[in-house]
């Protein structure tokens, strides 16, 4: 079967990671929601699990057991395996990332990349330090110098950055959790949007079980969490991988 994921190979260098702050515009009560966001899981830096991975395009559906390593903000070293089979491993060290078939699909590849977009590879429009942001249990967020609350909206939280058309919404539940994150266009249409689901606890920790992701083309990518276990020693030799 050729997967959906990793079918094109990463050629340039990603952006900065990102580093959000809160500029003059922003009101007082839409920083209180925004720092509850942040707060969120904040304590996790590191995780280990399995779980599932499910790609939907269409009507071409690919389902891949997940096991991976991940430490904030940019350290991840994912498998996908079907069948008990591993079918491709992607590894960031936080400079280098490199990605191996498993199957012959293609060759062993590395980039010097700290951020890269791994739209060409998940069919999903997040960058790798998002990625990794999901699976330490927390909620993604992009650079932005202003953010607002509307009255008819009070859980919800728009933020927007200075020269940039894109528009970012949080909603939060009446225990202040998000529950769902998405990166609207100026016209307010879906570039991507999160969901968190089945919320269970972990060390005092509370993690969504499910995540299910959905960009404007109507492309689906749902990850089940639920062995993810927070804050576990990694050792920094996991996330390298020989590349070629």
């Amino acid at each position: 079967m050729t997967i959906l994921l990793f079918a094109v190979i990463l050629t340039g260098p990603g952006c900065a990671l990102f580093g959000p702050q809160f500029g003059k515009q922003t009101a007082p009560y839409a920083e209180d929601i925004i720092n509850r966001v942040r707060a969120f899981n904040a304590q996790i830096t590191t995780s280990k699990g399995t779980g599932e991975l499910t790609l939907t395009q269409g009507f071409r559906t690919e389902t891949y057991k997940i096991a991976w390593a991940a430490q904030s903000p940019n350290r991840l070293r994912m498998t996908l395996l079907m069948l008990g089979h591993p079918v491709e491993t992607i590894a960031s060290t936080g400079q280098w990332v490199t990605f191996i078939s498993h199957t012959g699909a293609h060759k062993p590849h590395s980039a010097v990349s700290e951020n890269p977009n791994l739209d060409p590879y998940i069919n999903i429009p997040l960058r790798l330090s998002e990625l990794v942001s999901l699976l330490l249990g927390k909620v993604p967020e992009r650079p932005f110098d202003k953010a607002w609350v509307l009255p008819e909206k009070p859980d919800t939280i728009f933020a927007s950055q200075s020269f940039s058309s894109k528009i970012q919404e949080w909603v939060t539940n009446k225990n202040g959790i998000t529950t769902r994150y998405r990166v609207l266009d100026k016209n307010m249409n879906v570039i991507f949007g999160i969901w968190y689901s089945q919320f269970f606890k972990r060390d005092n920790f509370i993690l969504p079980g499910m995540i299910t992701i959905k960009d404007g083309d109507q492309r689906v990518m749902v990850i089940s969490l639920n062995n993810l276990i927070p804050n576990i020693p990694v050792k920094e030799s996991v996330f390298r991988l020989t590349g070629s």
